[in-house]
């Protein structure tokens, strides 16, 4: 009887899984409103009951099983290399990522292709005047000074953070908060976990991740502690099938001021000040440097200890991993790749102006 090569069969394997990947996101593109009236329902419920098969362990899943398959791959290459089978090994190696693409894609990635959370709840984003967005960062530039001076520091001025596990309760809770003023988030959300590597995601400029095929948010413990809070919340936006970054950033800011927590309300202060002015300086330096006059001594120190922190991790290593990040986000319909994370001014400032317009008391 005839029968296929084992690396015939693994190539065939391979075609099909990323045929029916394609088919998928096909299919979110060509029927939206079909295709996202159910999935992000079934996605977060997928996150989060991975999330609790996987939340009894301390430490991120993904990572040990991220370490023992790189591991594995490397046995396997040697072994296959003595047996003069690369082609089969590396065959094999094609089908394993195939999966990966297929299973990341089915369970979370299609959320990519869905409808903008502007459109979820309501928000009205549109092209703004300089004018405004420089209205807009001298508001958040007010909030963020007023919340610095509410936090807990040390004799040097610098914040105080809790234990971890106290930080990713707070996060658990800020959204419980959030899902009361806006049904959106009205969604149980995983306990997030610090990274097992944290340094050297932070020498790739990576302040956390989110993996879904273990529903588990892990943020970095070597990020500038103020960002920490907003980072978990950024996480936590991503397990609720936020996917695109700046999108995700808008639920961190949300999270964060709706929390009852002082770090967490100024956390996400601090973020949309440091949005709004960089993308007012990119406009207009001179006009984002008077914000500097708005800012509390306390804010002031906050952003040069973020800039110091910032500097230390600056290198190759980090533009590599920002290179394949950005290839990421581009493969996934986020067309400014990287720049993505900057869009999230344009939320702030539509959520400004709506404020602005909100009738006295509502």
């Amino acid at each position: 009887m005839f029968q296929l090569k084992k690396p015939v069969r693994n190539l065939i394997g391979a075609g099909i899984l990323l045929a029916l990947t394609a088919a998928l996101i096909a299919a979110a593109r060509l029927l939206p409103e079909f295709w996202f009236s159910f999935y992000p329902g079934v996605s977060r419920a997928a996150v989060r009951g991975l999330g609790i098969a996987f939340g009894w362990i301390p430490f991120p899943v993904w990572e040990a099983a991220a370490a023992a398959l790189i591991l594995g791959v490397i046995v396997w290459l040697v072994y296959a290399c003595k047996k003069r089978r690369f082609f089969g090994w590396l065959t094999g190696v094609i089908e394993v990522l195939a999966l990966l693409i297929f299973l990341f894609v089915s369970l979370w990635g299609l959320n990519y292709f869905g409808p903008a959370l502007k459109d979820q709840i309501g928000l009205e984003v549109r092209a703004y005047t300089e004018t405004e967005l420089r209205q807009a960062a001298q508001f958040y530039a007010r909030q963020a000074s007023e919340a610095s001076k509410t936090v807990a520091r040390d004799e040097n001025g610098d914040i105080v953070l809790p234990p971890f596990p106290e930080l990713a309760e707070t996060a658990a809770e800020s959204y419980v908060n959030l899902g009361r003023l806006l049904p959106r988030f009205d969604h149980p959300v995983n306990r997030a976990k610090p990274l097992l590597v944290s340094k050297a995601f932070a020498y790739m400029g990576t302040t956390g991740v989110f993996v879904c095929l273990t529903g588990e948010p892990t943020v970095s413990t070597d990020c500038f502690p103020l960002a920490q809070p907003f980072t978990v919340c950024h996480e936590l936006g991503h397990s609720l099938a936020v996917a695109a970054e700046d999108e995700a950033n808008y639920c961190a800011y949300l999270a964060c001021t709706a929390s009852d927590d002082p770090l967490f309300r100024y956390s996400g202060c601090y973020e949309a000040f440091i949005h709004c002015f960089n993308a007012l300086h990119e406009v207009n330096p001179s006009a984002a440097q008077k914000l500097w006059e708005l800012c509390s001594d306390e804010l002031i120190h906050d952003c040069n200890v973020n800039i110091t922190h910032n500097q230390q991790y600056e290198g190759k290593v980090q533009e590599a991993a920002q290179a394949v990040n950005d290839g990421y986000l581009k493969a996934f319909d986020q067309p400014e790749g990287v720049r993505s994370y900057g869009l999230v001014a344009d939320y702030l400032i539509a959520a400004y102006l709506a404020q602005q317009e909100a009738p006295s008391g509502s």
